[in-house]
């Protein structure tokens, strides 16, 4: 048996745990933005919008007309509106990039997975929306804008790799094939913290799979190790105005958001992990900097934008060493990044020939942006020098070689 509940009622039950705000570092209590005329470059990594699940939960059938695994038309809007702020800070604000799209300056990469590809696509059409594209007119006085006057779009090319070769945005999914990582990562639920973990919160999890089916009969190491499976669908589910049964509360989808996000944290826990799941990203940006601060000015790409996901983030937190926590709870210091949030990486030059990174992070949720200082590095901005030394550390020099497969 099932009943209706009032979306807004159940929606902010849940996103009130799963979507906290992020806390600053202590050391970023001071928010040194830095001179919005000094910004050369920002590197973008989004976590994609809302989707669909990646199915149907055995127990509690759901149909999604888009399919599974896709941005729907919620996150179709969400990804949309965070192009139109993403044009209403980098053009209308900081003059970073012109009104109409260049390939010159802006490029577009998104893992090859639909709903980052779909994201963005998204965010390209609200950071030059309808009416900001080329008007053919200029090449054939007959033509006119497509797909009609007043509307003309500009098709905005989206970067991607296959899944096997993506060490920028996926690298710790399976058919990356890092083995290193995969080993350590399935190896998780037989370790005493997955199995202490589990035998905890057994009876909570044992029940919970018996209203959804999902991870029946396995053991409470494993139920824990897989509750990602359970808690995503039915948090889809809320988010576009379904039912769940009554015997899922919304204190029940608060747990299961802890334990989701705490099997998260556990995924990409230290340096060594982050060196294989966020090294080669953190190194691209370096690089992309790089080119900027070599580049005649105007000649190279001043925004760059990455559509991953809350793992590819998770993966690059580790590596830069940033305290993942956004709220202190019983369970763990740390939450996944909301969906449709990202992390800013900005090249500022404070003085001529002189350049810094600046780190943000835009919780679109709550609207709110943060400066997220680099360790060991002091507050505000690192000289790029120092970051790129820093990183150094965990941007490996032959990212296939060291995963051992």
């Amino acid at each position: 048996m099932v009943k209706r509940v009032h979306l807004l009622t159940r929606t902010l039950a849940v996103l009130a745990v799963a979507l906290p705000l992020m806390q600053v570092l202590p050391a970023a209590a001071e928010e040194a933005k830095g001179d919005p005329g000094t910004l050369r470059a920002a590197a973008l990594l989004l976590r994609h919008g809302v989707i669909s699940p990646k199915y149907a939960l055995p127990k509690i059938p759901s149909e999604w007309p888009m399919g599974f695994k896709q941005l729907t038309a919620v996150g179709m809007r969400q990804m949309y509106e965070q192009g139109q702020a993403l044009r209403k800070k980098y053009v209308d604000d900081l003059g970073l990039i012109g009104k109409t799209f260049k390939n010159s300056e802006v490029y577009i990469r998104a893992s090859n997975a639909d709903r980052a590809l779909q994201s963005a696509q998204m965010i390209a059409l609200g950071l030059y929306p309808l009416g900001t594209g080329p008007d053919p007119s200029i090449y054939d006085a007959k033509l006119a804008a497509a797909p009609q006057a007043g509307m003309a779009f500009t098709a905005i090319p989206v970067h991607s790799v296959a899944l096997a070769n993506d060490a920028v945005l996926r690298p710790w999914t399976g058919k990356a094939k890092c083995t290193k990582y995969r080993k350590y990562v399935k190896g998780l639920s037989k370790t005493e913290t997955y199995v202490e973990q589990g035998e905890k919160y057994k009876d909570f999890l044992a029940r919970i799979a018996s209203v959804t089916g999902a991870g029946e009969g396995k053991s409470p190491a494993k139920m824990l190790y897989e509750v990602n499976e359970t808690y995503e669908p039915l948090s889809a589910m809320v988010q576009h105005g379904m039912p769940l049964p009554d015997s899922i509360s919304a204190d029940d989808m608060m747990l299961l958001s802890d334990l989701s996000d705490w099997n998260y944290q556990y995924q990409f826990l230290g340096k060594g992990v982050g060196r294989l799941t966020g090294g080669p990203f953190v190194g691209a940006v370096i690089s992309n900097f790089a080119d900027v601060v070599k580049a005649k000015p105007g000649a190279a790409r001043k925004l760059y934008i990455y559509s991953g996901h809350q793992r590819t983030i998770a993966g690059v937190e580790a590596a830069l060493g940033l305290e993942t926590a956004r709220t202190q709870g019983e369970l763990f210091r740390g939450r996944v990044p909301p969906l449709g949030s990202y992390y800013a990486f900005e090249l500022h030059e404070p003085k001529a020939g002189e350049y810094a990174v600046q780190i943000k992070f835009s919780d679109t949720e709550t609207g709110t942006e943060q400066v997220i200082d680099v360790p060991d590095c002091g507050a505000g901005m690192c000289p790029l020098e120092k970051f790129a030394d820093l990183m150094s550390k965990v941007v490996p020099a032959n990212w296939r070689q060291e995963c051992g497969g």
